[in-house]
């Protein structure tokens, strides 16, 4: 087997099984139905990485917009209107008024995670209102502030940097995701597709081997910097970490970097089971014999 035997079939491992897509389709068309029972909503939709074609297993979190409002806001300041905090309480409400017995429900800091009994996934469901000029507010519950945030700008632009890169951009950022959660898993699953589009605005992407190699070689330099979302500049995409998680994740990028180039410079050299080795022992699972 080839390197690029071995990628393709890694790829396709990583793609969501139609059965699986078609289940989560029907389970998040569910839950919506039974929220918006508990909980005024004008619209619901799915966002995130799922909505964008860049989810891997396991699906814990398949984003969820539920639209509040009719019309286009701005956040309010003389204490009228909902606050963060009391936003995402009424999900947690609705959510266990709907699955009293079911569900396991979390508040977290920006929307609340529904793991239904009996699916082997779960979803984040993040309460929005139509903002004004364009896009939507969610709640940011620790900073106890309204946030602006796109996701049908956010799927366009990953759309548009899948098609420069030849279709090959969001299954390197799959494989990067994989390997991300296999090495302490520090990464935001947008952050890494933030890191791989702006990548390959500059790099081209010629397989999928030279691609996740490039991302690697080049990540220290994105890990412990802050990066904002590109549409609004406001919300923070990348999770601030310790000291000592920023140590062990700039060691692991050094390191799988270093054995990516080996990687490469053994696969040009005809030298693929060996190559196919260190790939082995970059991403530590998945990746074929």
């Amino acid at each position: 087997m080839t390197v690029s035997e071995a990628f393709q079939i890694f790829k396709s491992q990583l793609e969501l099984p139609d059965r699986r897509q078609k289940e989560a389709a029907s389970a998040q068309q569910e839950i919506r139905q039974k929220i918006s029972g508990f909980l005024p909503i004008e619209n619901s939709f799915l966002t995130g990485s799922y909505a964008r074609y860049t989810k891997i297993d396991p699906l814990a979190d398949i984003d969820v917009f539920l639209v509040r409002n009719k019309h286009r806001t701005t956040v309010s300041t003389d204490g009228n209107g909902v606050l963060p905090d009391s936003a995402l309480d009424q999900v947690v409400d609705a959510a266990r008024r709907a699955y009293p017995l079911t569900a396991t429900i979390n508040k977290q800091n920006r929307s609340v995670n529904v793991q239904i009994s009996g699916l082997p996934f779960g979803f984040d469901l993040t309460p929005a209102w139509l903002r004004h000029p364009d896009g939507y507010l969610i709640p940011d519950a620790d900073a106890g502030i309204w946030i602006p945030s796109d996701p049908d700008a956010h799927t366009a632009r990953m759309t548009v940097a899948n098609e420069v890169n030849g279709g090959k951009l969001k299954p390197v950022i799959k494989m990067v995701k994989h390997w991300s959660r296999n090495n302490f898993d520090l990464l935001r699953s947008f952050h890494i597709e933030l890191i791989c589009a702006d990548i390959f605005l500059t790099e081209n992407l010629d397989n999928y081997q030279l691609g996740v190699a490039t991302v690697l070689v080049r990540l220290p330099k994105y890990i412990g910097q802050r990066m904002m979302d590109p549409t609004y500049g406001q919300a923070r995409v990348d999770k601030e970490l310790t000291a000592e998680e920023l140590n062990q994740l700039l060691s692991r990028a050094n390191y799988d970097g270093g054995n990516a180039i080996e990687a490469i410079k053994l696969e040009r050299m005809d030298r693929d089971e060996e190559a196919i080795g260190k790939w082995k022992h970059i991403f530590l699972t998945g990746f074929p014999r």
